[in-house]
Formats: C-alpha cells, sequence, structure tokens
C-alpha cells in the first residue's frame, strides 16, 4: 500500500533493500524478520510531513524506538534536531521523512488510520 500511494515519494523498510545489494546480504544475515520499524518520505516536505502527521488518529506522535503502541516521530525536528542540516542532507535526512513505530493494534485499524491522514495530505 505504502509503495505506491501517489503521496508518498520513498519507502524506507528493511525487506524493501535491493535483494542484490551488500546490505540486503548483512540484513538476512543478521535479522529473521524486518520488525516494526517504517519510515516513509511524504512528498512535498515539512508542512505535508507536518500535515500527515496531525491528522493521525490512532497513531500517536511521539519519539520511541518501538514498544507495544503505535508511534510516529518527524525525526527531523525531533530526535534529529541538534544534527546540522549539512549532515542530515547527507545521510539522506529530509524534512518529509516520517517514521512509524508499528505496535500491536489491529493492522487493519493502522492501515486506515494512514490512508486517512495521507489522504489529508
Amino acid at each position: 500500500m505504502l509503495n505506491t500511494h501517489p503521496k508518498i515519494k520513498k519507502v524506507h523498510y528493511l525487506s524493501l533493500i535491493d535483494k542484490n545489494s551488500n546490505e540486503y546480504k548483512v540484513y538476512k544475515k543478521q535479522y529473521s524478520s524486518s520488525g516494526g520499524m517504517i519510515s516513509i518520505d511524504i512528498k512535498g516536505g515539512e508542512k505535508e510531513a507536518f500535515t500527515f502527521l496531525d491528522n493521525l488518529k490512532l497513531i500517536k506522535l511521539a519519539v520511541s524506538l518501538g514498544g507495544t503502541e503505535s508511534l510516529a516521530c518527524h525525526p527531523f525536528s525531533m530526535t534529529h534536531c541538534d544534527v546540522s542540516v549539512e549532515t542530515k542532507n547527507k545521510i539522506g535526512m529530509g524534512e518529509s521523512l516520517v517514521r512509524l513505530s508499528i505496535g500491536i493494534e489491529d493492522s487493519n485499524d493502522l492501515i486506515e488510520d494512514i490512508k486517512n491522514s495521507l489522504n489529508k495530505v
């Protein structure tokens, strides 16, 4: 759903790594699954990312690397706010990036929350 959504520029998720890359080989060697962390680049910029975040109902805005409840954050202005813009650009972290930490809520409810929020962007 996220890979093909017209409001998403890119999805960052371990199982989506190019299967011919060295990163994929490391991933397959060290992990048994992709986990519950996913990042998406919203088309546009900070305004569009904030619109997406503001319209989430089930997924809450907070900084976390995982837990039982689904959370979202804007790394550019939250977890990495003290990192220089130059460094953020160098590592590919733009103002449109949103990180989702997926919890144990019903998957259909989470999908609907994300879809509804993307439709508001």
